[in-house]
């Protein structure tokens, strides 16, 4: 019975705590909901140490789309005193249209022995099939000034469909090489990747107030992120690959611009724009190639990168 009890009694010891703030106007529960228009990409890189090929010398390297999409953004805000409060926010995204997943490879073996790829360019059809982002975030304040601790999760997923792909080739056979170019039109689910990024950071922010609006800027960033992602390469003959990578490192940063109209204490819209991303993370890769016959795993250190940049501008309304 007691278990069934606690959960109640912890939001209404909330709601009570909560009481004397939403009495007072200045420090009630601010509730946000918003729409944005968001563009941008994520990479996917591919690196071989036990050949020096690393960060400035990829193997490959995929550039996945953030089609223009619209989503929809939500928020709450809970003030504890007049100086702290804790942020919660989700955001939800839908793609307007299907974006190109661009595929690059530079100078590497492929499965055949006799034939080495010295370049290859393909295009697919990039379709976001899900991206979505929780945030929580303690801000500390102090009149108009505020920094806060907080940490962002987002995921992403594509699938690359259909296409084209041009490769330049060298052959070998005996003793004679022979170079030329090939070039492939694909059908179908090639391949599926997905991104889940961890993003602590820091940040600060500043209003600066005027008659019915205000103009406030602000910066987030974070010098070590983790990012878990997989790549699923699919085959139409016997074999399926799928590279699960572990990065972390790297940068992150957050810059946004926000405009808002209405007096302090009443409803108020406004309008944001934001640009996020990250650069740098590095880490280990695990292969896994899966043919009818078995099945084989392989994992390789400081094999595999990845980073996102993604811009937004939102039309909001908050009490």
């Amino acid at each position: 019975m007691a278990c069934h009890l606690r959960f109640p009694l912890v939001i209404l010891l909330l709601v009570g705590m909560g009481l004397p703030l939403w009495a007072d106007g200045e420090l009630r529960p601010r509730f946000e909901v918003g729409t944005s228009f968001v563009f941008g990409n994520a990479t996917e890189l591919v690196f071989r140490p036990s050949e020096n090929r690393n960060y400035n010398d990829p193997i490959s390297r995929l550039v996945w789309p953030i089609p223009p999409s619209l989503s929809v953004d939500l928020s709450l805000e809970w003030p504890w005193s007049a100086q702290t409060s804790t942020v919660v926010a989700l955001r939800g995204l839908f793609p307007l249209t299907v974006g190109t997943m661009v595929d690059e490879d530079w100078r590497t073996a492929t499965r055949d022995p006799t034939v080495f790829l010295n370049y290859a360019r393909s295009e697919h059809q990039g379709y976001l099939t899900g991206h979505w982002q929780a945030r929580i975030e303690q801000t500390f304040s102090a009149n108009d000034f505020s920094f806060a601790l907080g940490g962002e999760y987002r995921q992403t997923n594509w699938e690359g469909w259909n296409g084209t792909g041009r490769y330049d080739e060298t052959t070998t056979s005996g003793s004679v090489s022979t170079r030329g170019t090939e070039e492939i039109t694909f059908s179908g689910l090639l391949i599926a990747y997905k991104q889940q990024w961890y993003l602590p950071y820091v940040g600060t922010s500043w209003r600066w107030r005027a008659e019915g609006w205000t103009i406030t800027p602000t910066v987030r960033f974070s010098p070590f992120v983790w990012c878990f992602d997989m790549d699923n390469h699919n085959y139409a003959t016997d074999a399926t690959m799928t590279f699960l990578d572990s990065v972390r490192g790297g940068v992150y940063g957050y810059l946004a611009l926000e405009m808002a109209f209405g007096d302090r204490g009443a409803e108020t819209w406004g309008i944001r724009g934001t640009w996020e991303g990250t650069y740098g993370a590095i880490g280990e890769t695990t292969e896994t190639q899966a043919m009818q016959s078995a099945t084989t795993f392989s994992t390789y250190s400081n094999a595999a990168g990845a980073w996102f940049q993604e811009t937004s501008f939102t039309v909001f309304v908050r009490n």
